[in-house]
């Protein structure tokens, strides 16, 4: 019997020997207290020294050149004097992502390293955009959301290739079907790994919607990670590019109010923030 594609990625989701794309708990725990309105910095720094794999990963983001500062900082409650409880609960997020994005074969590997600065760059413009056009409470769910929006396409590459390995059945995928596959179908399969996650909804809905065309305009979260992922596909960042695109013309540009001049200051953030960064 001929499975479909999209069948086997089904399968690789849903099989407990899968190597599967994962979101930290402590990562999520993090998140939610910072988005308390008296957070405690004491729970979030014990949280944090616990994971000790987390904590080396956060102190490498802490110590990139976009934060450094005079001297290296090697404990976390220094990380946080330097920067921040807001800069330290993204700092968890992006080390707890980051190997995510790592592997050891090369087919994975060539396309994970463009997904995950295209990542970055949605995640930091989604968080610019919240605090610029009047969100700044949607500010660390914006980070989040445009951090894993694309996470379906890891999935659906990661499912592709061990496919391909197991030696099942099937013809030979091209790198042009490879594309087209990962293009077609991560938003499903992204909503589905981020349920998986038992992540709150709102990551689903991002996951799942922020290409269509028919989307609900008034759930802002959505707006800002569809924009900042507009602003991303102009710039080449990430696996797919359009220079052409008129990013002042989008419909989410017109629903935050967006001109071609905060458009423009936009991307040099973006940029800036990548070329500073260590990710």
């Amino acid at each position: 019997m001929n499975i479909s594609i999209a069948e086997r990625i089904h399968e690789y989701l849903n099989d407990s020997d899968s190597e599967l794309p994962v979101f930290s708990q402590t990562a999520l725990i993090v998140q939610e207290e910072a988005g308390r309105p008296e957070p405690d910095a004491n729970k979030i720094l014990s949280c944090i020294e616990r994971d000790q794999i987390l904590t080396m990963e956060v102190l490498k983001v802490a110590n990139a050149p976009f934060y450094r500062g005079i001297k290296k900082v090697s404990r976390i409650q220094d990380a946080m004097v330097r920067i921040g409880l807001r800069e330290m609960v993204n700092c968890v997020m992006l080390a707890s992502q980051r190997a995510n994005y790592q592997s050891n074969n090369a087919s994975v590997q060539h396309y994970a390293t463009g997904l995950w600065k295209h990542s970055v760059a949605c995640a930091f413009g989604a968080q610019w955009l919240a605090k610029r056009c009047g969100y700044a409470d949607l500010a660390p769910e914006a980070f989040i959301g445009g951090l894993i929006h694309d996470v379906g396409k890891l999935l659906v590459l990661k499912a592709l290739v061990a496919t391909g390995e197991q030696g099942r059945e099937m013809p030979r995928i091209t790198k042009t079907a490879a594309e087209e596959f990962i293009s077609t179908l991560h938003m499903e399969y992204g909503a589905a790994l981020v349920e998986k996650w038992h992540l709150p909804e709102i990551y689903a809905v991002i996951c799942r919607d922020h290409h269509s065309e028919d989307y609900d305009a008034t759930n802002m979260l959505l707006v800002l990670v569809r924009m900042a992922n507009a602003v991303c596909v102009k710039l080449g960042i990430g696996l797919f590019a359009d220079s052409e695109m008129v990013l002042v013309t989008c419909s989410e540009a017109g629903v935050l109010g967006l001109s071609d001049i905060t458009l423009a200051e936009l991307e040099v953030a973006v940029e800036d923030y990548l070329l500073r960064g260590e990710f």
